[in-house]
């Protein structure tokens, strides 16, 4: 560093180190560097956000003199990915995104809806910024100022697998309200607890005000550079700026390492719908020059930790901050998007061609759906597994499968096609999509690697954080192929992509079958084979001839003694695809689809279900599966002995449920419901999307408003509802046990209820 300071606030001429955080600010971007002294260093580069117009050349020429602003231009660019040419576009420079929102709805009225189209309007700056400049967050870089603005070296590459990143400050914030219960806005703070390391700091002395004083002042002192909340996106923070209010301090309470004011907002927080099922996100607050994770609210953070959440932010050039407060699927698409950007592609704000018309032949043929052969219900002995590693991400990368190479105009006769539908592939280009995942599937076989390598755990444990966070955007880009507002997604990608996996499951069967193997069960990704005398030798050897007939890799997920598959709780003798359970010869546990695994299961059912698959698990095979059915059922009685005797704590009682719309469109009194009602009546803000829990009280009057009580009114005192608890377990037992012949009424003879 040619002229530096322990002080973050005096100008730099150059700067090594990381980048740590980036927003927008009056026509510039700041950018924080976290250097290799340990030191945070403020720069600001000038730097202008744009959106784009196309239309009619005259159309455009109009539009510029209406809008008469400094640096509107003609430009040359891609308007369409799958466009061979350039076409003159508009340019208009804009200062913040509200404004680019404001301006380009002005546009659309002023062209009648007609006769302009909208590019790069929505795309945050701060990915903007990254995707212009090359560079990523948690990137190694030297930064040096001139008197024109910042210029970038990149000393780091996304590729890389063993990167560095700098220690980083971390403090874990807490808030206690004055409220025993559920605490509001209007309650004092009763006192505020700081973890830094080894080192926790209670402010509970003085009035409300010496407390918000002395808060500020040691996050000034500590300068941590990541902030963990528990719910401080929906309540935390809100809450310290009402405090604030109330007590005339809201120009002090600064938590960022800029001199901003942590402010009330009157934004809401947002209700969406992903994959059919209705999501909440509350309104994230931004600490800026800090990262702050709200480890209630992200769902990365909470699967991944830090180390995922910086993966995802340096492969997808995306702001640590955002990763961890919006959905996996943005940050998929920002990986996208810098393609886009990179390659001169506008990035369309509204997507007009989601699909292309086909006749009902073709709809009956392309709606399929992945590949799936339906188990035999009951226990098998000996069977191996093989999973397809990331199959629909590969064949996508593999087979160039994108939005503008699927059925493109450019190559009608082209070579590679899609099977059973024809359509025929790009040769010219490479897919946006394709490019996006590229880098992520090889580091993701990497990581992998790297963990089978390693004696070192807490290694082991990183590159498992990273590769699972890689998992998740993964799977997220298959998906988001067949979503209608996907900016580089479209159906017939998504159709394409599932007719070549359904052609490779089957050329995997036929290759299991003519070496003796017989199909016991497979669903999209994955197989269960078995043979008689089979060794996991001959599960290896059928794997590498997979992944050479194939050139796809497949790995081999050993053999369970036994598995189970089990029927549907309504029709006993159909199956259900995605319920199973087995133990593999080492002694691992699988479970898909029983009560170990749902997300609405009391702990006391859990744990009841995972102590009775543990006894089962002793057995070697079938027959001796069957001799410790009787000491499962021992488990069974245990647990109703404790719930009827009352010694279950509320902590194991609590059932989850999803508020799949708000609570005043529920028309019935389901549990979810009441519950979320009964938070209204106490003040506290419940959407749509937000999951809520609850014990349930009284579950006899199917009328009353009472049957169950929500999770923050409980207390040691709280009374709870036997008979439907016991309800739970023995339906949860019946499910594992169900294709040994046992029901719900069997396990009550056998445990002495009835």
């Amino acid at each position: 560093m040619s002229k530096s300071t322990d002080s973050s606030k005096e100008c730099v001429q150059s700067v090594k180190g990381w980048i740590l955080d980036l927003y927008p600010k009056e026509n510039a971007m700041v950018i924080w560097i976290k250097t290799e002294k340990g030191n945070t260093v403020r720069l600001v580069n000038r730097w202008q956000y744009n959106i784009y117009v196309s239309g009619n050349y005259s159309d455009l020429i109009d539009l510029a003199k209406q809008i008469a602003t400094d640096g509107v231009a003609l430009e040359e660019k891609y308007v369409r990915p799958e466009d061979s040419d350039k076409s003159t576009v508009l340019r208009i420079p804009v200062s913040n995104s509200r404004e680019a929102q404001e301006l380009a709805e002005k546009i659309l009225v002023y062209g009648g809806y007609k006769r302009f189209r909208l590019y790069n309007v929505d795309v945050k700056p701060s990915q903007m910024y990254l995707y212009e400049k090359d560079i990523f967050p948690f990137a190694f870089v030297h930064a040096t100022q001139r008197s024109d603005g910042l210029e970038w070296r990149l000393l780091d590459s996304q590729g890389e697998v063993e990167y560095k990143i700098p220690p980083l400050k971390e403090l874990t914030l807490e808030v206690k309200a004055a409220s025993e219960r559920i605490p509001r806005f209007t309650d004092e703070i009763r006192e505020i607890n700081i973890n830094f390391g080894s080192e926790s700091i209670r402010i509970d002395s003085g009035d409300e005000f010496d407390k918000l004083i002395t808060l500020v002042e040691l996050i000034g002192q500590l300068d941590p550079d990541v902030i963990y909340t528990s719910n401080g996106d929906a309540f935390l923070f809100p809450y310290l700026a009402r405090r604030a209010v109330q007590n005339e301090f809201s120009e002090r309470l600064v938590i960022g390492r800029e001199r901003s004011p942590l402010r009330i907002s009157n934004e809401k927080g947002t209700s969406y719908v992903s994959y059919g099922r209705v999501h909440y996100r509350p309104l994230p607050t931004r600490l800026l020059g800090r990262i702050h994770i709200d480890m209630e609210n992200s769902l990365l953070y909470c699967d991944c930790g830090l180390q995922g959440l910086i993966e995802v932010a340096r492969i997808c050039r995306i702001p640590v901050q955002r990763v961890s407060n919006t959905t996996i699927g943005t940050s998929m698409t920002s990986a996208q998007l810098y393609h886009a950007v990179r390659n001169d592609i506008l990035i369309p704000w509204v997507k007009a061609d989601p699909e292309d018309l086909k006749t009902a032949r073709e709809l009956l043929i392309a709606d399929r759906g992945g590949f799936y052969h339906e188990p035999k219900v009951g226990i098998h002995d000996r069977v191996g597994e093989l999973d397809f590693t990331s199959l629909y991400p590969m064949l996508m990368l593999k087979k160039n499968l994108s939005a503008e190479t699927v059925r493109c105009k450019c190559c009608p006769d082209s070579a590679e096609r899609v099977p059973e539908l024809d359509y025929n592939i790009c040769e010219k280009r490479k897919g946006i999509v394709p490019k996006s995942i590229e880098l992520l599937l090889k580091k993701r076989t990497k990581y992998k690697e790297l963990e089978g390598r390693t004696s070192d755990p807490s290694l082991r444990l990183l590159y498992e954080k990273r590769r699972a966070a890689l998992k998740w955007i993964l799977v997220c880009a298959f998906g988001y192929l067949g979503f209608k507002n996907a900016r580089f997604g479209k159906i017939d990608a998504h159709i394409a992509t599932c007719a070549f996996a359904r052609q490779t499951l089957l050329k995997t069967t036929r290759l299991a079958e003519k070496r003796g193997f017989e199909l016991v069960h497979g669903i999209v990704d994955s197989l269960w084979l078995k043979k008689r005398g089979a060794t996991e030798n001959d599960f290896i050897e059928l794997r590498d001839e997979i992944c050479r007939e194939t050139e796809l890799p497949i790995s081999f997920e050993g053999v369970y003694r036994w598995v189970v598959f089990l029927p549907s709780e309504t029709r006993r003798n159909l199956p259900v695809l995605t319920r199973y359970y087995g133990v593999f010869m080492d002694g691992r546990i699988k479970a898909r689809g029983v009560a170990t695994r749902r997300h609405d299961t009391p702990e006391v059912v859990r744990k009841c279900i995972e102590e009775m698959l543990k006894v089962l698990a002793k057995g070697e095979d079938s027959s001796d599966f069957y001799n410790r059915v009787p000491e499962s059922i021992d488990v069974l009685k245990k647990y109703v002995r404790a719930l009827k005797s009352r010694r279950i704590g509320p902590d194991d009682l609590f059932i989850e449920r999803h508020l799949s719309r708000e609570v005043y469109e529920y028309r019935h009194e389901v549990l979810q419901a009441i519950a979320a009602k009964q938070l209204v009546r106490e003040k506290v803000e419940v959407r749509a999307g937000q999951s809520i829990s609850f014990i349930i009280i009284n579950s006899e009057n199917r009328f009353s408003k009472n049957r169950v009580l929500a999770a923050e009114l409980v207390d040691e005192h709280t009374p709870y509802d036997v008979d439907r608890y016991l309800e739970l377990l023995f339906s949860s037992a019946a499910t594992i046990l169900a294709p040994f012949g046992y029901t719900a009424p069997d396990l009550k003879r056998a445990t002495g209820i009835l």
